[in-house]
């Protein structure tokens, strides 16, 4: 391990002294930007959370992020295995998950939501470790669920050594093949699943061992929910749309809709053929 790696590595006495020192601080700091720091991600929360989760077992330590955006962060986890894991930290102080209400309201999955950020956030990471597990259990390639626990989602690390694989969008090539993969695993999670991922790019979608591995499943609905049959077409058009613009020869997404129906009503199986 570098020493930098090292440096960002979090274990259990630092998140002991980590809790003392926040809750040391939050009667004594006034400068608005430490305390914006501070809240963003590793709040008092956020700060048991993980040391409950390593107290469980599930994780040894923390090292540092390989995934940054507006409503989460992502971290190169170490689980008591040794192996790697993905832990998820959904950001509580964040306006973001307003604009995702969308995505819950109308999921009859969902039918009680509680007001206010800290308890929609909590409600996001459940509901992506659900819909994981969905598509999991549908042998559907995603990252494996492993745990969530409040704002925190552990799961499948998919790359090597700390790093993650490429997502499409950074991949040098990309294949017909690949495309094939993607449109089944669409319709497969129509269909076996019974989701639609509803927020499908090429940036959320790895290339692992000249695999493709769909990710970030917080905004997947249920099939019953009112959008579901736009979020469909949405995210359809998304990959022809990357695809095409990479030389690879598209289907119609009318097309496959109409096969994504029809697959569900008749209950059939594998149509990866019926796209070559």
């Amino acid at each position: 391990m570098s020493n930098d790696a090292y440096a960002d590595r979090i274990d259990k006495k630092v998140l002991r002294e980590l809790i003392r020192i926040d809750r040391e601080q939050r009667t004594k700091i006034k400068d608005e930007s430490l305390i914006k720091v501070k809240e963003e991600v590793f709040d008092t929360k956020t700060l048991l959370t993980l040391y409950s989760l390593m107290n469980a077992g599930y994780l040894s330590h923390l090292n540092g992020v390989v995934a940054s955006g507006k409503e989460s962060r992502v971290y190169w986890g170490i689980a008591e295995d040794g192996s790697s894991i993905a832990v998820k930290i959904y950001l509580v102080a964040t306006a973001e998950f307003r604009h995702r209400l969308q995505y819950i309201v109308g999921d009859p999955r969902f039918k009680k939501v509680k007001k206010g950020i800290s308890n929609i956030v909590t409600l996001w990471a459940r509901k992506e470790f659900k819909n994981l597990s969905r598509a999991y259990n549908a042998s559907i390639r995603v990252p494996k669920p492993i745990h969530v626990k409040g704002n925190i989602l552990l799961m499948e690390f998919i790359g090597d050594d700390g790093v993650p694989a490429p997502t499409l969008n950074n991949c040098s090539y990309v294949s017909k093949e690949h495309y094939i993969q993607i449109i089944d695993s669409i319709k497969r999670l129509y269909v076996d699943a019974e989701l639609v991922h509803a927020d499908l790019s090429e940036f959320n979608i790895f290339l692992y061992k000249d695999s493709i591995v769909i990710f970030d499943f917080g905004s997947a609905v249920d099939i019953r929910h009112p959008n579901a049959d736009l979020f469909l077409q949405r995210d359809i058009a998304n990959v022809n749309r990357f695809f095409s613009k990479r030389g690879i020869d598209i289907i119609d997404g009318k097309r496959i809709i109409d096969e994504i129906k029809s697959a569900k009503m008749n209950n059939i199986g594998d149509m990866s053929k019926n796209y070559c």
